[in-house]
Formats: C-alpha cells, structure tokens, sequence
C-alpha cells in the first residue's frame, strides 16, 4: 500500500502453489480491498428529500420545480435551485421517465457504422439529442433486413421515446408494421410510399445529384459513361441510378448495358472488385460514375493496376464527400451531402412528433458538386467557370 494505493507487482520467477492458509488470507486481503474501494466509490446518494429538506419546501415542489410544473414562486424556486446546486443533487433518469412517462432515449438504426456517411448522421444526430436532454442508442445493421427488424423490436422492448432509421433494407410490406408500432419514427432515404403516412422521411436529392456529376463529365468533353451501382435493396441505389440515366437521356446519350455494374457491398472491396469485372471494355469508358465515395476508391485501385491513368484515361467521381474522399490519390470529385445536417434534421423532427406537433412531415436534402482531380475542369473552363451553374454541353 503505498499512499492510498494498492500495488499489485508481478514477477516472472517460478513459484510453488500458494499453501491453503496462504489461500485464504490473500483471500481476506482481497475481499478488503474490494470492499474498501466499493465505499470510496458508493458515497451516499443525494435524494430529492435531502433537496427538499435543506430548501425547507415539500419534495412535490421540488418535483414541480425540476419538472417546470405548477405555479411556482420565483423565490421558491430560487431557493429550490440553490439546494439543488449546493448538495450536488442529479436527477434519476428513471424516476424522471416515471414522472414524465418518456425515457429520454432515442434509436438510430443504420445500415454500416463503418461507412463514414452515417458515422455522421450519428454524430449529428448524438449532438442534437445531447442537446434536448436525450441520448442516442446505436444500433448497425450490417445492411441485412431481418437485424433490422430485430432492432425494432429491442428498442421497443426498452421503450424508447423515438426511432430514426437510416437506408432500410426492409422490404416495404415488412417495415409499415414495425413503423405502425411507434408513434414517432423518421425513416431517412427509405423505400416505398406507405409508410409516409406513418412516418417523417429526410430524402437526399440524390437524382439532382447524379444530374450534376454527368453534367460536369460532359462538359470536361467525356462522352463514354458508366455507372457503378449499389445495391438494389436501397433508395438512394434506384435515385442515383435513374437520375444518372436520365441526365445522359437528356444530353442525347445512352448507357451501354454492357458497361453497367452493380457491386455489393458498397465499399472500396466492391468497387474495386466490380470495376475489375469491367476490365474487357475499360479502354472505350472514358467516365465513371460511382454510387459512393467507397466506391469510387476501390474503382481507381481498379484502374491504377490495370494500367489506365485517373483522369487522363478515365475519370471518376463518388458520391456523399467522405474524409476519405480528400485522401486517395487523385483526390476525388464527388457530390457532397450534408451528413451531419442529417442526422441534426432528423432528430429534430423526431422531437417534433414526441411533442406532439408535425410542422414537417418530408425534408429534402440537396447536393453540390465538389471538383476534385479525379475529374477536373479543363483549365481553360476552370479560370471561365467561376460560380457558374454547370451545365451539360450538345452531344
């Protein structure tokens, strides 16, 4: 023992079992200290009696005052405030849930906490909440439907006030149910359309958003595009695919079937894997639309070994602006979204329905082009271009 300290020191040399009597003695030596360190750990907990004993009023006033209930004297309260603050006193969150009939917790669901986008949407959602007195449950799904649903039910086995859940891979006729279950629930970028009636929905704009990348790939004077897809079970797959397709439409172009690819995961292993599978026809793209910024990483990878040059031979773009977006080598262009503004917007309008009020009931997020050197202007067009709107050039 040393200061206080108990020190424990280990040594390499071999030695013979401890005798019994040896046993148990370091056995009571042992159960002291435990019980030592659980009493300077367990001071006594200050109850809201203790509040209202030293403030001189009845514990109901002081729950009026905690609760910001009844009709209060502002002396009262006064007085109430300064006992709370000089005996150190802190609210039981349980005792409060039982006041208020709410727990003060919220779920996230989504679909990869590695993908940085919803590290994101968690992070903005998470500061939100801290700042409205709730707290965030994280739940991942690893992208599958039936953990989804699992996680549905366990956040309603422990109640809690509200649900944001981000890309669902539940089919339609299974996520009405579970959303019918609750009473507040924001569904971000999600599948469908009854469950709107049910539901907040924060969409990203992600057909306006593929419309701004083929734009900027036509006017840099690439006329051979592709598009590297995400998988089929998501919304922002079917936008960005078709606002893809019809951005090229609209400047008199077509994609090739035979260069479409879908990869799933949608990481850097399944772009750079589907991206290699495009290896036979490489030499005639010469742009490639990514579904995301992991994508899109995994596609330059692709490209680097298979001898084509990013973006003299080929260039490439992601989607949602990751830090990772900044750090492959090219850096890359990309369509940013405001991930963190997300994940703030949805738990606002969660807080809105546990109130009571609906003023939004859908929230569309929009996208901005950020070019990067994976698909730069011409120099000439980069000094003209300014803030200038870009705007697809005639076939």
């Amino acid at each position: 023992m040393e200061d206080g300290v108990t020190v424990f020191r280990f040594s390499c040399e071999e030695r013979s079992p401890p005798s019994a009597r040896g046993f148990r003695q370091n056995r009571l030596i042992e159960t002291r200290i435990e019980k030592d360190s659980q009493v300077a750990r367990s001071p006594k907990r200050v109850t809201i009696a203790d509040v209202a004993k030293y403030a001189g009023v009845t514990k109901t006033t002081v729950s009026r005052v905690l609760n910001n209930k009844g009709e209060i004297s502002p002396e009262t309260r006064e007085k109430v405030l300064k006992a709370v603050e000089h005996l150190g006193y802190r609210r039981s969150r349980i005792a409060r849930s039982l006041a208020t009939d709410q727990t003060f917790l919220l779920g996230l669901i989504v679909p990869s906490i590695s993908n940085e986008f919803f590290t994101e949407i968690a992070r903005g959602a998470e500061d939100t909440a801290w700042e409205n007195d709730y707290k965030i449950l994280l739940c991942n799904t690893e992208g599958d439907g039936d953990r989804e649903e699992g996680m549905f039910l366990f956040l309603e086995d422990i109640q809690v006030d509200g649900i944001v859940v981000c890309s669902p891979r539940l089919p339609e006729e299974r996520l009405v149910p579970l959303v019918e279950q609750f009473q507040n629930v924001v569904v971000v970028n999600g599948q469908g359309i009854a469950w709107r009636e049910l539901a907040g929905a924060i969409e990203t704009a992600d057909a306006g958003g593929m419309k701004q990348a083929v734009n900027h790939l036509l006017l840099t004077g690439r006329r051979h595009l592709t598009y590297v897809g995400g998988p089929a079970d998501a919304r922002v797959s079917t936008e960005r695919y078709h606002g893809f397709v019809d951005a090229l439409e609209e400047a008199g172009h077509t994609l090739n079937p035979a260069w479409h690819t879908v990869c799933h995961p949608a990481d850097v292993n399944g772009g750079y894997v589907a991206t290699r599978q495009l290896s036979h026809v490489l030499s005639e793209i010469d742009g490639l639309v990514c579904f995301n910024d992991l994508v899109a990483a995994g596609a330059i990878r692709a490209c680097h070994e298979l001898g084509l040059h990013v973006p003299d031979d080929i260039a490439i773009t992601g989607c949602d602006d990751i830090q990772l977006a900044t750090l492959v080598q090219p850096s890359l262009t990309t369509l940013q979204t405001p991930k963190h503004d997300i994940g703030a917007l949805a738990v606002n309008m969660l807080l809105e329905r546990i109130s009571g009020q609906r003023k939004h009931d859908t929230v569309i997020v929009e996208q901005r082009l950020i070019v990067r050197e994976s698909a730069p202007l011409p120099d000439a067009l980069s000094h003209e271009r300014g803030d200038k709107e870009v705007r697809p050039v005639e076939p």
